[in-house]
């Protein structure tokens, strides 16, 4: 730290080059900077490359369910895009390092909301199809009988996911989804979620639910 003079000529204010300059008690104070955070790209610590994996890993998990998670996030796609929406809770909740596998799908959310979701949703593999039940909420605060339901099949393993959308109505109270002969073998990730019109241009969407691995 120094002072300058008050008879000098030149008497910065703020920030120039590597040092910051303030007023202090009517006189001109310069304090170094400190310097940045070192970055070790060549040589990173353990935490700095599970940190590396796991950001890597979460987003080839995301990056395939890009259009599923513009819908699901549509109403906030003016701060961030749908995949670092999903992103944030897979990192701090869903991702273990010392797990197999180390990505838990439990933690993914497609959908953010304030529509009321689903009471009770249940899921069951039943011979080549996959049927989805709950309970009637119909009238329950926003909720409303015509309410559309969508439904993601995700398989992470091999990548692959099916994006049905408006198959069922909240009334309904179930749905089946019928599997092909590709399809028929896997076992996939459900998630459900309830949406409607709320303007020409605004959706509104609950927070999706995880129903497990059928």
């Amino acid at each position: 730290m120094a002072t300058i003079s008050d008879s000098s000529i030149i008497q910065p204010k703020g920030k120039v080059g590597r040092f910051t300059f303030y007023q202090l008690n009517g006189k001109t104070i310069m304090r170094s900077l400190p310097s940045g955070p070192h970055k070790n790209k060549t040589h990173p610590s353990a935490l700095q490359k599970i940190y590396r994996i796991r950001l890597k890993e979460i987003n080839a998990y995301l990056r395939p369910l890009k259009r599923v998670l513009d819908f699901g996030y549509q109403n906030f796609l003016d701060q961030k895009t749908g995949v670092n929406w999903a992103h944030t809770d897979l990192a701090t909740k869903g991702y273990n390092h010392q797990a197999n596998p180390r990505i838990n799908p439990a933690y993914l959310q497609i959908s953010k909301g304030s529509l009321v979701g689903a009471v009770e949703p249940s899921a069951n593999r039943e011979g080549d199809e996959i049927r989805i039940t709950w309970s009637d909420n119909s009238y329950e605060a926003n909720a409303n009988p015509s309410d559309q339901v969508s439904v993601l099949l995700h398989q992470p393993e091999v990548q692959r996911h099916l994006w049905i959308q408006e198959i069922a109505k909240r009334e309904s109270l179930s749905l089946s989804i019928p599997l092909d002969s590709s399809n028929l073998e896997l076992e996939w990730e459900l998630y459900l979620v309830f949406h409607r019109p709320q303007s020409q241009k605004k959706l509104l969407i609950s927070d999706s639910q995880y129903l497990g691995r059928r």
